[in-house]
């Protein structure tokens, strides 16, 4: 959720977070307001672009339903594959 993402980057920005579904391929945008001291051009952080920002999202835990009944990281559905 955009509130998790926000408590997530907490430290990192002073605005809000907006998320767009991304249709066609299954994922998600997050957009991190007041994020970059500036914008790209202007910020004086290290990471202009904010790009590093997904390989910190990646670091988010992320529960998973049992339903789905993944053992591994693989679902059972894919075992056989």
């Amino acid at each position: 959720t955009e509130e998790v993402v926000a408590a997530h980057f907490a430290h990192l920005m002073s605005g809000r977070v907006y998320r767009f579904d991304v249709p066609g391929i299954h994922a998600l945008n997050f957009i991190l307001t007041e994020s970059l001291g500036g914008g790209g051009l202007n910020s004086l952080t290290v990471d202009k672009q904010g790009k590093a920002y997904a390989q910190l999202l990646l670091t988010l835990p992320v529960s998973i339903p049992a339903s789905w009944n993944v053992d591994n990281g693989i679902p059972a559905s894919m075992s056989r594959l």
